[in-house]
């Protein structure tokens, strides 16, 4: 008798809605994201990892991706939703994995599940490093910003921001592999740490020629030395820093004045550079740090400089020739002028590669090199950096008006814009406003700073106008804060006071604003969300409340506010239009806060 022929049952794949599937490509779009910006910087992504539930230390884990780049290990993690609730549920995991790393690698490449792992060491990484040689951190990529309380509680982790995924987008787009220095001082991974560096106990150094120029011959202030000096594309890109808008690192007061790279601009110099087969004749202008290099005289003897920027001992006043040592290190010379030139030199993946790739250890750039004295502070050698640039290219179509005015901006940290935008940052921090004022140019469906920095704010932080009664400078009671009126003042410590005095106020009305709304209404105006009121209307409006409490003496605290604003969910918020933002203040002041 023949066997019945056992059929098997067909696998019906669940049918996804609409929203699920937006919600899957934002998924993929995200992994995508992160996955080309290692990928151009050198890193290999395992295959079969996410998806793989696993034990660790007695409790079921999972990971989304592991990338590996020499001795270099990325766990990462992506998340769309509420960041700070995902988090703290991986906090145990990061703890158990930080606690211990040599113990998780040994787990990689034990773990049926994650064989990828052991596959990819065996083949790539056994034979050039030890366990103990490999550098592991955790990469945490979140679309949405994460409060820095949260951050706080789960350290160890190295915070992928979105503005950093796109300015690191940006780069690695342009120059390739050679965005990998930077991306090392992003993790903190000292270059010294990298593949094969990381086998030499020594401390390395280069030694280049080249000539001091003193004060006398430059006009340069008192202690700021020049050095011109011929150094290998090479040896430049992997020391070189660029301080961009929308970087990642925190510069105060002043810094990220450079644009981003010119896709066009890039390959036509590289075009140059292979059809000339020749050097780029103009210097590269830069500032070293003093503490990663060391001059010597044509004796071979050390020239030793003192916390003033002069030398010890006789000081020339002549043009004297130097060997220059400068360590082996990531990110100690900063681009001011020439960064196009510098990296257009960049280990890439185009047509020119084959032959750059020769050229950048042979032919040397003329970069000529500022030496800050050791006291001078770190905002003042910014602020010089900053308006070198300017002058630079001040005469020149490459600068446009807006960068300019972005350049002026940062050179004026004590203006009334920057006060304000200083104050904007700290309310989009924490707090009613955490995460709702748009910060950068990618964000969409938040509030707009521009009317609010022009119309809200300066009026309320002037500092200028002594007979002013409606600032936060008129109510702030700090004995030093006539200081801030001086001319070209350096209170920096000060104006972070002032800054964060207004913040605090600010604060207080908004929180008593938002506890008294309905849920619904805390959020921006948009088509999607029509019953949201933060629009710059609003905002602005809420600025002038403050300003009219101010002057009548009637700022108090965030619960004698909650007394009086009780009902003001029924306001008629949007019967007013964008530039009625003043009348709007003046109104909810009188009905709930005018005391007669």
């Amino acid at each position: 008798m023949a066997k019945k022929k056992i059929q098997k049952k067909k696998v019906v794949k669940k049918k996804l809605s609409p929203q699920e599937k937006l919600f899957a490509k934002e998924q993929r779009d995200q992994r995508n994201e992160i996955s080309n910006i290692l990928k151009n910087i050198g890193f290999s992504r395992l295959p079969y990892i996410d998806g793989k539930h696993f034990l660790y230390d007695g409790r079921s884990s999972e990971m989304d991706d592991i990338f590996v780049f020499e001795n270099i290990i990325l766990v990462t993690e992506y998340t769309l939703g509420d960041p700070n609730d995902h988090l703290l549920k991986k906090n145990y995991f990061y703890d158990k994995i930080n606690e211990d790393k040599r113990a998780f690698i040994d787990f990689l490449l034990k773990e049926e599940k994650l064989a990828s792992f052991k596959k990819y060491y065996d083949e790539s990484i056994k034979n050039k490093y030890s366990v103990n040689q490999l550098r592991l951190k955790i990469l945490y990529c979140s679309k949405k910003t994460i409060g820095l309380e949260h951050k706080g509680l789960v350290q160890n982790v190295i915070y992928f921001d979105y503005h950093i995924v796109k300015y690191f987008q940006s780069l690695t787009k342009v120059i390739k592999r050679s965005s990998k220095f930077e991306f090392l001082e992003f993790l903190g991974i000292p270059i010294k740490d990298f593949a094969e560096n990381i086998k030499s106990s020594k401390e390395s150094s280069d030694k280049f020629q080249g000539h001091i120029l003193p004060e006398e011959k430059s006009s340069f202030k008192e202690g700021y030395k020049i050095v011109s000096f011929y150094i290998d594309a090479e040896s430049l890109l992997k020391r070189a820093y660029v301080l961009r808008q929308n970087g990642w690192r925190d510069v105060e007061n002043v810094g990220h004045y450079q644009r981003m790279f010119l896709q066009k601009k890039i390959t036509s110099m590289r075009k140059y550079l292979t059809d000339k087969d020749r050097v780029f004749v103009n210097n590269i202008i830069s500032s070293i740090a003093t503490d990663k290099i060391k001059l010597y005289d044509k004796n071979d003897e050390l020239l030793k400089l003192n916390k003033n920027g002069q030398f010890v001992g006789e000081n020339s006043t002549e043009v004297t020739p130097t060997s220059i040592v400068i360590n082996d290190e990531c990110n100690i010379i900063g681009i001011i002028d020439g960064q196009h030139r510098t990296y257009a030199y960049h280990e890439g993946d185009d047509q020119y590669e084959n032959h750059i790739s020769t050229q950048r250890g042979v032919q040397n750039l003329l970069v000529t090199g500022i030496l800050f004295p050791s006291e001078e502070s770190v905002a003042k050698r910014l602020k010089f950096e900053a308006n070198l640039f300017l002058e630079i290219n001040s005469t020149q179509a490459k600068a446009g008006s807006q960068l300019t005015q972005e350049i002026e901006l940062m050179i004026s940290p004590f203006s009334s814009v920057a006060i304000a935008k200083r104050i904007l940052q700290g309310l989009n921090k924490s707090g009613p406003l955490g995460n709702l004022i748009e910060q950068y140019w990618y964000e969409k469906g938040k509030i707009k700073t521009a009317s609010i920095v022009s119309y809200g704010l300066k009026p309320l932080i002037k500092i200028e106008d002594i007979k002013s009664k409606d600032s936060t400078y008129h109510l702030w009671e700090n004995p030093d804060k006539v200081k801030l009126k001086i001319k070209d003042n350096e209170e920096h410590e000060l104006l972070g006071e002032y800054v964060d005095f207004t913040v605090e106020k600010i604060r207080d009305v908004l929180i008593a604003f938002k506890s008294k709304m309905d849920k619904d209404q805390w959020c921006a105006y948009s088509a999607a969300t029509p019953n949201g009121i933060l629009t710059v209307t609003f905002i602005n409006g809420i600025l002038n409340v403050l300003r009219l409490l101010i002057e009548s003496n009637n700022v108090s605290t965030v619960e004698e506010y909650q007394k009086r604003l009780e009902g003001i969910n029924g306001f008629g918020f949007k019967k007013y239009k964008s530039s009625q933002y003043r009348k709007m203040g003046l109104d909810i002041y009188k009905e709930y806060f005018k005391i007669e």
